[in-house]
């Protein structure tokens, strides 16, 4: 289980990647020299065309990739290794991973595992607060469909995580998706959460980010 952090921050962050979510996508992104500061408790847009960066910077915040330069800082002390992103990130539609066990596990298995070490929730108040179908509580994450957003972020909270990274989402996808997204983030807000949602359009998010961050320019907040 991870320390608790309240402030994460990247300086004159690179990031050259190819971000992608299974059954979804995969795009070459470039977040260029990029600085900003993330609280706790509080929802990012990350505002930019895809490819524009906010996708490479989402997939770096959730320990999915390593910076080309940059700087990265837990609570103002600077972090000297990059992986430690990997235990404090989820990635929202696959769930918290593990080199030994992810991917071949059902969204019960997968819960149940992070519970053992994080006693701060119970199995049945997490299946309760997402919303999760009994039905598909022992199905893989690729065979539950859209309940996948929900039981990744349900899955996180069990395995301790504190930064939630969506991958870039257009306007259509998160329309589709805003009665699971709404709920879902609420209730990482109250547990004092990072969440990072990377789109094209400030007002996609609107109801649902405190923050809207242009990849290029400053905050606005919403």
């Amino acid at each position: 289980m991870v320390q608790s952090i309240d402030v994460v921050q990247v300086k004159e962050l690179t990031v050259l990647s190819d971000p992608k979510l299974f059954n979804y996508g995969q795009m070459r992104d470039l977040c260029e020299n990029f600085s900003y500061e993330f609280t706790t408790g509080n929802v990012y847009g990350i505002i930019g065309e895809c490819g524009a960066g906010g996708w490479a910077l989402s997939y770096f915040l959730a320990g999915r990739e390593k910076a080309q330069s940059g700087s990265l800082f837990f609570n103002n002390v600077l972090a000297t290794d990059q992986s430690v992103l990997a235990e404090y990130g989820c990635y929202v539609g696959e769930g918290a991973t593990s080199r030994k066990m992810f991917g071949g596990n059902t969204i019960r298995q997968q819960i149940e595992a992070g519970l053992k070490q994080n006693k701060k929730f119970s199995f049945n108040e997490l299946v309760e607060l997402f919303e999760l179908s009994s039905s598909r509580l022992d199905r893989k994450m690729e065979h539950i469909s859209n309940e996948r957003w929900n039981a990744s972020i349900a899955i996180g909270l069990a395995h301790g995580k504190t930064i939630f990274c969506f991958p870039w989402l257009n306007t259509a996808w998160i329309n589709s998706l805003r009665n699971r997204i709404i709920p879902s983030v609420k209730i990482l807000k109250d547990h004092g959460a990072i969440v990072i949602i990377p789109t094209a359009k400030t007002e996609t998010l609107n109801n649902i980010a405190d923050y809207s961050v242009d990849i290029f320019l400053e905050e606005e907040k919403l």
